[in-house]
């Protein structure tokens, strides 16, 4: 859902569109995300007593692979 809405946004290039979403995907499903993924900054969540979500975050990636 969360990137459907983007594609809302990016509709006039569809490869713009694609590309957002396997970056979103990959940022947020790889396995590797404690190799360049920096959590900056948390809160509560309530729903599960004890558990915490991700605000915000910082990405590290080679120029390479962002281009």
């Amino acid at each position: 859902a969360s990137v459907q809405l983007s594609g809302a946004v990016l509709a006039r290039c569809p490869a713009c569109a694609r590309n957002f979403a396997n970056l979103y995907c990959h940022n947020i499903c790889s396995p590797d995300q404690s190799v360049f993924t920096n959590v900056t900054r948390v809160t509560d969540y309530a729903p599960l007593p004890g558990a915490r979500a991700v605000l915000e975050y910082q990405l590290f990636y080679r120029r390479r692979y962002a281009e």
